[in-house]
């Protein structure tokens, strides 16, 4: 099975209007969950810190997913194969791979959890949801998830590096 028959087959059954409702919710605004997150800061120092890490984490996650995206230009999968729709308009973003979506959520998500597990597994269940959004809505192969999931990872260990680097400064 394809990329994009996996595609075609989340969007056949999810074709009711509320299954359109849901994946043009998780695919587009469910990310904006995290915000509340930012509240946490009051909590401890330890999620201050956490919520800080998650903030540059996102920063550095959408700027090395966009150039990413820019570089490599892969087609979205609407543009590309017949009987997926783009049930969300497209971002601005140049590309496909990685997903930007998902490069800040799971970056969002892996910062969280390094303070909190309960806090991270729900982090985390946002940024899977977000994931899952984006290719239900035609914007993203799963390849795409998984590099944006990759470049998550990578953002937030570059900025735990830098945050234990000016520690000893």
């Amino acid at each position: 099975m394809s990329e994009a028959d996996i595609i075609i087959k989340i969007q056949q059954s999810l074709s009711s209007s509320n299954g359109r409702m849901l994946i043009g919710f998780a695919a587009r605004w469910l990310i904006y969950l995290f915000i509340p997150f930012i509240f946490l800061v009051r909590k401890s120092t330890q999620l201050r810190d956490a919520v800080y890490g998650a903030a540059w984490t996102a920063l550095l996650a959408l700027m090395l997913s966009t150039a990413l995206a820019s570089i490599i230009g892969r087609v979205r999968p609407y543009l590309e194969s017949k009987g997926i729709e783009a049930i969300v308009p497209p971002n601005a973003q140049a590309g496909s791979f990685p997903s930007s979506h998902t490069a800040v959520a799971v970056g969002i998500a892996i910062a969280l959890s390094s303070a909190n597990v309960p806090i991270g597994v729900a982090a985390f269940l946002v940024a899977f949801l977000v994931a899952f959004g984006r290719v239900a809505a035609g914007m993203h192969y799963v390849t795409d998830i998984v590099g944006g999931a990759v470049v998550g990872v990578l953002a937030f260990i570059i900025v735990k590096l830098v945050q234990e680097g000016l520690g000893k400064v």
